[in-house]
């Protein structure tokens, strides 16, 4: 097929300069806020402390007993919540003389390491939040299980699913170490205006449906994408005359998914990564398929990019959706960050799309954000309750731009997104139905020594995205000796 776009005009004009810059390939990692660094760049020296608490032990300044909420770990830092959190607190002192909720605040980049000190020392602080998976994995053996003060007070989840309750059975031997609150479900982000260029129907909306008379699955995907990778002559990855060499416009890539193979094959499926005697490493085959589905679209069919693609001008050096040249992008919904393109240049229109089926069924990768409590707090009762308060407040989801877990109050928070894309209609039954379909377990579930077996994640994925012919299995059984020495290590303090 032959076609010249318009998108890939204008992109065939970056195209001499991207071929002359040798690009060294960088990871990019996103936070789950959607906040994108460079990790070669220089850290921006931060305070220890924004905020510190009253003491603990004594009666606070409303004679209640004093709670301790930590923020820090992950949301909760930026200049526009400060100001919120502190109202909250106010209002919540003032309304009972109970509990009085002192706030204790770090700057993320010292959160752990402060809050690891004050546990060694045993000043450690109450609740924690609002906080990720990957964030629980570092005090995972430190967290109260839940589940005996939520049967205790008879506490129920308003408009949450039992999956999602469950979701947080993450502590050790499936204690319960956080509560639904805030959500993060993945699906398929598509550029309109090239899917209309390309003389293709919107993608699917809805579990079930087909695709341009096919079942909506990685077969449809992979050959939508290749359809919509075009070269800048207008041939597409579908065409013999297609040029793998000077590709303008990509069909497909998972932006952002932790640059990490366990994230970004998650959609495949879900599985261990460790086996039930809690020491053996395993690659399970969710990922072994992920990975060379992902090698095949880079190398092979082209539809997806390396790693110095990415990093290209063409794809705003990282920023590939956004730069309106990737037709098909999987994420978050934190991700609507990031879909505003370059400044000066028109935002171009997108939707929502269901994942496609693998193997027959559908997983959607999900990041959430929680509140937990310290086993070392000396007033549990009295945490869980503020807890409570703390999850069914509104204007706390506002500021942390998250989607709330408790469906009912979901619709709001859709239309504070929308209202940052004017003229855009996106159809949020999407992500609300993925919440249907989480990967349990987690691709962010703790692991022995997860930082540095994150790291491992990493350097696969980004070998295979920078280095043709490689031989996956043998790459793949190496990913496993390496995992297995990591596992071995004792716990990293």
């Amino acid at each position: 097929m032959h076609r010249t776009s318009n998108r890939a005009r204008a992109a065939a004009g970056l195209l001499a300069a991207f071929a002359l810059v040798v690009v060294t390939p960088q990871l990019i990692v996103a936070s789950p806020s959607g906040a994108t660094r460079n990790q070669d760049a220089s850290p921006t020296p931060v305070p220890t402390e924004i905020s510190t608490p009253v003491p603990q032990g004594q009666p606070g300044p409303n004679g209640g007993t004093v709670v301790v909420w930590y923020i820090g770990l992950g949301a909760g830092t930026q200049p526009a919540n400060l100001p919120v959190e502190q109202a909250f607190a106010d209002a919540y002192n003032a309304s009972q003389s109970d509990i009085y909720l002192s706030l204790h605040i770090v700057p993320n980049t010292n959160a752990a390491a402060v809050l690891k000190t004050e546990l060694a020392a045993g000043t450690g602080p109450d609740i924690i939040g609002p906080v990720g998976v990957e964030g629980l994995n570092i005090f995972r053996d430190q967290l109260l299980d839940l589940a005996p003060i939520i049967e205790k007070t008879g506490y129920t989840f308003s408009g949450v699913s039992d999956d999602l309750v469950n979701f947080f059975k993450l502590g050790e031997n499936g204690a319960t170490i956080g509560v639904p609150y805030a959500v993060y479900p993945s699906f398929i982000f598509y550029n309109k205006d090239l899917f209309d260029e390309a003389g293709l129907p919107p993608l699917p909306t809805k579990v079930g449906e087909e695709y341009n008379g096919k079942p909506w699955d990685l077969d449809n995907l992979r050959e939508t994408s290749m359809k919509l990778t075009v070269d800048k002559d207008g041939n597409d990855a579908t065409s013999a005359d297609f040029d793998p060499a000077n590709i303008v416009q990509w069909g497909f890539d998972a932006q952002y998914m932790d640059n990490s193979a366990r994230a970004e094959d998650a959609w495949f499926g879900a599985g261990a990564f460790l086996d039930a005697d809690g020491k053996t490493a395993v690659i399970p085959d969710y990922l072994k398929q992920g990975e060379k589905w992902f090698s095949d679209g880079v190398w092979k069919d082209h539809f997806i990019p390396t790693a110095d693609e990415i990093n290209s001008d063409l794809l705003g050096k990282g920023g590939e959706f956004g730069s309106g040249n990737l037709a098909i992008d999987e994420g978050h919904t934190w991700f609507t960050c990031c879909v505003a393109p370059p400044k000066g240049t028109d935002q171009f229109n997108f939707g929502f799309a269901v994942q496609p089926t693998v193997n027959g069924t559908i997983t959607s990768p999900l990041h959430a954000d929680t509140f937990s409590i310290l086993s070392s707090s000396k007033v549990p009762d009295k945490a869980f309750q503020a807890l409570t308060a703390m999850i069914a407040s509104p204007e706390l989801l506002t500021t942390y731009g998250a989607m709330p877990a408790d469906s009912t109050q979901q619709d709001a928070w859709e239309k504070t997104i929308d209202a940052g894309f004017p003229g855009i209609t996106l159809d949020w039954s999407v992500p609300e139905a993925m919440l249907a379909y989480p990967d349990v377990p987690n691709h962010q579930s703790w692991v022995p020594n997860y930082a540095e077996a994150k790291a491992a994640f990493q350097a696969f994925q980004n070998k295979y995205r920078t280095t043709a012919g490689l031989d996956l299995d043998a790459e793949i059984a190496t990913l496993q000796q390496t995992l297995q020495g990591i596992f071995d290590k004792p716990e990293a303090p």
